[in-house]
């Protein structure tokens, strides 16, 4: 029955068409239109990803893995961070995960949410860049 009403909550737009789950590879099916399929590599997906992460204050560092999930949400975004210091973990996250999926709604032209684990490695402390004096 939860199949069933996911299913119907997205219709007809994303499968994955591989078979083997691989890390950072393969293909998401975004659309079906009249003039065939619309695809984006998983590549394509991370990429996207680390330009929307790029808009986050508070992030140093970021590494994105993205793999199959399930047949009710094909990816799944893990996300391995290097936060600056003095900065909330749950409200980077957070920020994160509307960033990415925002970036991945343009793409697609479609609703959908793609779920985005998060894991803080460590927490840097920020050296501010020294000004020069003229």
């Amino acid at each position: 029955m939860f199949k069933d009403l996911i299913r119907k909550i997205i219709g007809k737009t994303k499968t994955i068409s591989i078979s083997a789950a691989r890390r950072s590879s393969g293909t998401f099916l975004l659309k079906r239109t009249d003039f065939g399929l619309v695809h984006a590599d998983f590549s394509v997906v991370e990429k996207l990803t680390e330009r929307a992460l790029k808009s986050i204050a508070g992030i140093s560092e970021s590494q994105v893995v993205v793999e199959k999930f399930s047949e009710a949400n094909p990816l799944r975004i893990n996300l391995t961070l290097t936060l600056a210091e003095g900065y909330s973990a749950p409200k980077v996250s957070e920020a994160a995960d509307k960033a990415i999926n925002n970036e991945l709604r343009e793409l697609a032209g479609v609703e959908f949410y793609v779920p985005v684990d998060v894991k803080v490695q460590q927490i840097k402390k920020v050296v501010p860049a020294k000004r020069r004096v003229r």
